[in-house]
Formats: structure tokens, sequence, C-alpha cells
């Protein structure tokens, strides 16, 4: 196949006879070394009955996990029976005379392929389910990366051809999101291979513009669906249970799991602030005039492959920010985690009294440095549509000059909308509280910065 550019995979080549148990056990494999999963949650997957009756069949290797994993005796270790195997075994594992490491040194790569259930290992490498959007947001290149090996594995092995997973993902997909960049770039490959008489097949797609790129442009959930369960793992026979399937009703797969969406909106205790209708009613205008006309199209193909569940998230929080005036412009270029981390930060961020805890908010909303720095550019918008956020000064800012610029427009609204906030005559001292008595005192206003944010040149001062 085309050149690899990012499997990064295990230097592990199994030697089973099946294409598709050499690709799951490489899949282990990788899944182990990259730290993706652990040894704790194979034991999970396989307890001590498990690997016992699964090795059944190996009665030599059954016998040297007991005597050197549990410590049992090589003559009683050979007569142990299924049941009593595994209560010694499960007796090391809770004592601590071994642990879950040292029991996958002693069970090879391909002889978990060759004696465990192949169901179980699927599910074992997929249970964290990290190609979906609220999962792959944490570390997007991790998540890549192990889409690609599995992509890259899968064709190795004969099981995935280029020409099919191309046509899982669709040449409509990829013309539509391949940057002005890479089409130019597989345009001027097509013309030199016209020259030479030579169709664009999928190898010399994937020559022009390597694989681990044309699928970083394409949703994660869509290349996994489509391509890894539809053509890999489903004609494998890999899928259980309690794998991931998307043939499977919604309501199933609720009940079996709850989707991540579905318990961030139960997670949010704190209520969101009473809209405000002078924000509302006149919302900040669309920047337009920059979106390339093949935005539209993206935005429909990225929702058409968003779940129910984060669809009906989605939507709420939507709602929610619409209600209080502070939907970005552009959501519809935002990820549905981004736009739940807005909507958090605003439950707490108009009531906080000071600008330490007001910063202090903004942080904490968000679990990365990607996130708060997409957001507060979404945010910085909305609040000012006269800042252009694709300004080097603006766009490459670092995220504490991103806060303050926020801080600076949210405190310039308030004060537009409570002028008497800012030219209230001072007020003589209030009588001091009754005894036995608390006084009820308002938060305090947002304050005024004595220095303002860093701005673009050319844009106006507070």
């Amino acid at each position: 196949m085309a050149k690899s550019d990012g499997g990064a995979g295990s230097d592990f080549k199994s030697s089973l006879k099946s294409p598709s148990e050499r690709f799951l056990s490489q899949t282990v494999v990788h899944a182990l070394e990259r730290g993706f999963r652990t040894p704790d949650d194979f034991l999970r997957h396989f307890k001590p009955a498990d690997l016992m009756q699964g090795l059944e069949g190996a009665p030599d290797l059954r016998a040297k996990i007991l005597i050197e994993g549990a410590g049992v005796h090589e003559k009683i270790a050979r007569k142990k029976s299924t049941t009593s195997a595994a209560e010694d075994l499960k007796l090391a594992l809770d004592e601590g005379v071994t642990n879950s490491a040292q029991l996958l040194t002693l069970l090879p790569p391909d002889d978990r392929v060759r004696y465990l259930d192949h169901k179980k290992l699927w599910a074992f490498t997929t249970e964290d389910e990290f190609w979906s959007p609220l999962n792959a947001e944490a570390d997007v290149d991790r998540a890549l990366s192990r889409v690609v090996y599995l992509l890259e594995n899968a064709v190795r092995e004969n099981l995935l051809t280029l020409q099919v997973l191309t046509d899982a993902i669709t040449f409509d997909s990829i013309s539509t999101r391949l940057p002005l960049k890479e089409l130019q770039k597989l345009v001027r490959h097509a013309l030199k291979l016209g020259r030479e008489k030579k169709p664009l097949s999928e190898q010399e797609l994937l020559e022009a513009v390597p694989l681990k790129t044309l699928i970083g442009f394409v949703p994660l959930e869509h290349v996994f669906t489509h391509v890894l369960v539809d053509k890999v793992a489903k004609p494998s026979g890999f899928l259980g249970a309690d794998a991931w399937d998307p043939a499977r009703p919604t309501s199933d797969k609720a009940e079996a799991k709850p989707e991540p969406a579905k318990v961030e909106e139960q997670r949010k205790s704190v209520p969101p602030p009473k809209p405000n209708h002078a924000a509302a009613a006149a919302p900040a205008k669309p920047v337009q005039d920059s979106l390339p006309d093949v935005d539209d199209d993206v935005d429909a193909l990225i929702q058409s492959t968003r779940p129910p569940a984060e669809e009906e998230a989605r939507k709420k929080v939507v709602d929610k920010l619409t209600g209080i005036g502070r939907l970005p412009p552009r959501h519809d270029s935002l990820t549905t985690p981004v736009l739940l981390s807005i909507e958090s930060m605003y439950a707490e961020l108009l009531t906080a009294s000071t600008d330490e805890a007001r910063e202090m908010c903004i942080r904490d909303s968000f679990p990365n440095q990607q996130q708060l720095t997409v957001a507060l550019l979404a945010l910085i918008e909305l609040l000012d549509s006269t800042i252009d956020i694709n300004d080097p000064v603006i766009k490459d800012a670092d995220v504490d000059s991103l806060i303050k610029v926020v801080l600076f427009e949210e405190r310039h609204r308030y004060e537009q909308q409570h002028p008497q906030v800012r030219s209230a005559p001072p007020q003589a001292p209030l009588p001091p509280p009754a005894p036995g008595r608390r006084p009820s005192v308002a938060p305090p206003p947002l304050p005024r910065s004595a220095l303002a944010p860093p701005l673009p040149e050319g844009k106006r001062a507070r």
C-alpha cells in the first residue's frame, strides 16, 4: 500500500494462519504497548475463570501460568481442574503473588488469540470508544493514530483493500473535506499521471495525500463505523453483544452504556444564568465573508455522523446559550464538548465576584488548552464583532491574553447595560445591621480593570 505515515505500530508480527487472527493479535499488542489499554483492563475482560477455561486446550501453557504466576507446584499444577486452577490464580492475584502485567508476559500474544474469545479481545481493544467525538476531542492525534494503525493493519492482512476503504469513506466526503492545499496537490498529481497515461487509482491517491492526512479530515466515528466495523470486524466475527455496532438500535446502546453526552448533562448541577433579554434580542451578526461556500456541506456531513444522543445534547446547549445571548456566531463549527464547556462556564462566570475567580472559572470549565483556546476565540468574535479573530495578534495570542479580552468584553457589556454602575455617585454608608442578623449584600458588579487587554492595532479602546 502507500507509504505509512501514522500507524506507528508495534514491531510484533503474528504467525497465526488466519488473516483475521493475525490482525487481532497485532491489534491487542499495539493497544498494550502504546498504553491505550492496560493489563488491568485485560483482566477485567478475562477473569481467572475465563483464562483457565480458555486454556483447557493448552494444558502445558495453563500449567506454566499456575507454576510461574500462582506458585503452584509443578506436579500439582498439571492435575488441577479448571475450577481449582481458576481459584488458585484468583487467590494469587488477590494476595499480590502475581499481577496483571506479569500474567500477560506468561501468555504469548498469538496464544491469546488462539485460545481466548475473539469477541472479548475486540471489546478489550475498543471499549474506550476512542473514535467517538466526545472521547477523541481530548487527544485528537492519539485517536487518529489508533484509527490509522487499525486501517493499515487491516490492509496489510488483506482484510481491507484501498478501494473498499475509499468507497466506505466516499469520494464526496473526501472531495468536500480536503482543504484547498491538499486538493491542489491531488490535482497536480492527477495531471502528472494523465501525461504518463496512468489512472488516478486509490494507491495513487494515497501517494498524493497520505492516509493519516486524509483520515484527519474525516470524522473518526464515520471511518470506524463504516470501514473498521462494517468491513473488518463484522466479517471477521469480532462483534459480540457488548461490542460497538452501529446497526444496533439507539435504545439498546443506551441500556448497555450511558452515552457520554447524557452523563455530561446530568453532571451540570448549577443552573444557567437568567436570560439576558437585551443581548438575546440583538444577537451578534455572524461573520460570513471569510467562510468558504463548502462549509455548509461540511457541517451537514458532520451533523449526519453525530449519534442521536449527542444531537439531543447539542440542541439543548445551543438553546441555553441562545437564551443567555452567548451562542457563538459560528457555533456549527464548534464541537459539542466545547459548547457544553462554554455553557458550564457561564453557569458560574456571571456570579463570580473577582477577576481571579472569573479567570479560574474559565480555566476550570475546559479539559484542555486546545478546547479553551477555540472557545475563547469564538466568544471574542461574539462579544465584539469588530475584532478579527484571524488577525495573528489575536489568533496567536496566549491563553492568558485571550481570557483578559473575554473578561474585558464581558465587563464592557455589563457596564453598557448597567450605566449606573459606572456613573452612580458615592452613597452614604449604610447603617450597621441589627444584632443577630446577617446583612444582605448583592454580589459586586464586574469591576473595571486599570489596563485593557491586548487588542490588534487599529481596534477601539474602551
